[in-house]
């Protein structure tokens, strides 16, 4: 059934969550779950409770959840036929998965051995750096691939910056597509297609990304791409594209009986988590409602059309710019407050937006903003290394961090500024 593109109260009808009083601006750590989602976990629980891969009906069900999800990701990726979708309890411990079978395929000789080189940016997620920065002890060289700040405080990170790094030893280069610090979004095609044109391969993180703009890995043409489905309004999962040509050397860890050519169960050590699997296909449902396509009554399994999650997304750009202005904005009102990141709303960042503010703890900042029930904290976020970089003398204090996601109000922005102009004022 057809219906006008939805308002942001009938959005905000979909998240029980947002009945709580507490306003949630933390989403770049977590989104709130829309009902169809939550009610398609407890579908699943009551009636295909059961492993998959039988030939008896119910796990015939299980095996077509587990693909419903598959297939929604890789159509939210645009990855088409280009390659094979994981699925996993988080990013991290996919990353930690692919970077040990490198490590395992260089070492049998699979891959070139004097391609040993990695360079890892250290203005991302920790979840792709720590497991690339752990192969030093394998054999591989590690070069850091550190941002600079330009004069109005915001980091570069372009073609000039990474080109003086590539040799021919680079086997790899790992960067975010967004900070989730800074809040920018990286120009991820022309780094990906100089790394591919010095034989090296690209692994971006999508993760600050994926809850904002629609990803396109054919777009982008990296080689390796992960997102985390519970900052996307599904559950605590990761999820993790490659192309086929990235899998061919690698050999993942499953059971030895399970061939190296059966992508993905070969990576996906106990399997996916049925029950997340069947949240992330009732995603669809979603993208569905968002796009103005359909409600979302029922639980059966909907796959959005590119062209529908195009037009999902579009609706939460929509959403959020003007939220960020707002809130960016308002934060430049108080007196000592430093925001990292760009100081503008526009299509080239995202809406979280960290900050510190002159002679005060950020943590005394975020407790008070919790008592008055803001979902927000404060600390380096996974992103230690950039914050040591940058020069915050405490990382574990780190900065203030409020993210907003498409369902926010512009009434919540203003009352978490106004109680954040409050908290700076009380005397220490």
């Amino acid at each position: 059934m057809n219906q006008s593109v939805p308002d942001i109260d009938s959005i905000r009808a979909q998240f029980p969550a947002l009945t709580s009083p507490t306003v949630f601006l933390d989403n770049a750590g977590g989104s709130q779950l829309p009902a169809c989602v939550i009610e398609a976990a407890g579908e699943y629980l009551r009636n295909s409770f059961v492993q998959g891969g039988a030939d008896y009906e119910l796990s015939k069900n299980v095996t077509a959840t587990i693909a419903a999800a598959r297939s929604l990701v890789s159509t939210f990726l645009n990855a088409g036929s280009l390659g094979h979708v994981l699925l996993g309890s988080s990013t991290t411990a996919l990353l930690h998965t692919v970077a040990n079978a490198y490590a395992m395929a260089h070492a049998r000789g699979d891959l070139p051995k004097e391609r040993n080189q990695l360079i890892v940016s250290i203005a991302g997620h920790e979840a792709n750096i720590g497991p690339w920065s752990n192969l030093a002890e394998r054999g591989f060289d590690i070069v850091w691939w550190k941002p600079v700040l330009d004069s109005a405080g915001d980091m570069t990170h372009n073609i000039a910056s990474l080109a003086p790094l590539l040799t021919p030893r680079t086997l790899m280069v790992m960067f975010p597509q967004v900070s989730n610090i800074f809040g920018d979004i990286w120009d991820a095609a022309p780094l990906c297609k100089l790394a591919r044109e010095h034989g090296a391969l690209s692994v971006v993180d999508g993760v600050a990304f994926a809850p904002h703009q629609l990803p396109d890995v054919a777009a982008i043409g990296c080689d390796w791409y992960v997102y985390s489905t519970y900052k996307v309004f599904g559950p605590h999962m990761g999820a993790l594209f490659g192309t086929h040509a990235a899998f061919a050397p690698l050999t993942g860890p499953n059971h030895y009986f399970i061939d190296r050519a059966a992508v993905p169960q070969k990576f996906e050590l106990g399997g996916a988590s049925h029950e997340g699997c069947a949240m992330i296909a009732g995603g669809g449902r979603y993208y569905e409602f968002l796009s103005g396509a359909r409600a979302t009554a029922g639980t059966a399994y909907v796959a959005p059309s590119r062209q529908t999650l195009r037009a999902a997304f579009a609706r939460v750009e929509a959403l959020e710019t003007p939220l960020q202005a707002l809130l960016i904005e308002q934060l430049l009102t108080i007196p000592g407050l430093r925001l990292l990141g760009p100081a503008r709303a526009d299509s080239s960042r995202v809406s979280t937006v960290s900050f510190t503010v002159e002679g005060r703890r950020s943590r005394e900042l975020a407790l008070a903003l919790n008592d008055k029930s803001f979902g927000c904290r404060h600390g380096h976020f996974y992103s230690k290394r950039l914050l040591e970089h940058i020069g915050i003398a405490d990382p574990a204090d780190g900065v203030v961090r409020i993210s907003l996601s498409h369902y926010n109000t512009a009434g919540e922005v203003e009352r978490v500024v106004a109680a954040l102009k409050h908290a700076c004022n009380t005397a220490v």
